[in-house]
């Protein structure tokens, strides 16, 4: 990402996730920056590498469709917990920072994709220390919305499967693992 334009932003959600730990497919892009951008400097930048359209746009989030793949540019008011990792030109939101986004996508709409990656990420931090990365990202976060959201599963329950790499984990199991994350936390 050493166009100009795209400069400060960071691979966030499920793809910078999927490519840290390679535990399942993600079709979509999510670039977060703390700072405002030009959406014609990014759609010139981006222009010349594939065919592109304009799905939405506001003053802080642009979403395109770039040969059938959404990517989304976000101006992010919120802090990194710690700094993006570095890797074949791209950066990447840290398993900290990504924790704590997941926990607040799942208080806002609890997809099953979001509960697959925090039920990956519970392997390697608690779910006290991802509460606690959110309430550090979020200081307008609610505890109790996560902590509810949590234990909510029939949205997601009608979502399509998702597809993972490597290990087949039944859907069921997630579940099952996030209530007992819970119960730990909140006993």
């Amino acid at each position: 990402m050493e166009k100009p334009a795209l400069l400060g932003f960071c691979l966030a959600g499920g793809t910078s996730l999927a490519l840290q730990i390679g535990h399942r497919v993600s079709v979509d892009l999510d670039f977060f920056g703390h700072r405002p951008f030009e959406t014609q400097e990014i759609l010139d930048e981006l222009h010349d590498l594939a065919p592109l359209s304009i799905m939405s746009q506001s003053k802080n989030i642009l979403v395109l469709n770039v040969q059938s793949v959404k990517v989304d540019f976000v101006n992010y008011r919120y802090p990194l917990i710690s700094a993006p990792i570095e890797t074949e030109g791209l950066r990447l939101l840290t398993v900290p920072d990504i924790g704590a986004m997941k926990l607040a996508a799942i208080a806002g709409r609890g997809r099953k994709r979001d509960f697959i990656d925090l039920f990956f990420i519970l392997r390697q931090y608690s779910l006290d220390e991802l509460v606690g990365f959110y309430l550090k990202k979020f200081d307008d976060g609610s505890e109790f919305m996560v902590a509810r959201s949590l234990a909510y599963f029939e949205d997601a329950d009608e979502d399509d499967d998702v597809i993972l790499l490597g290990e087949k984990i039944k859907w069921e199991f997630v579940k099952k693992v996030i209530r007992e994350e819970i119960r730990k936390k909140y006993k």
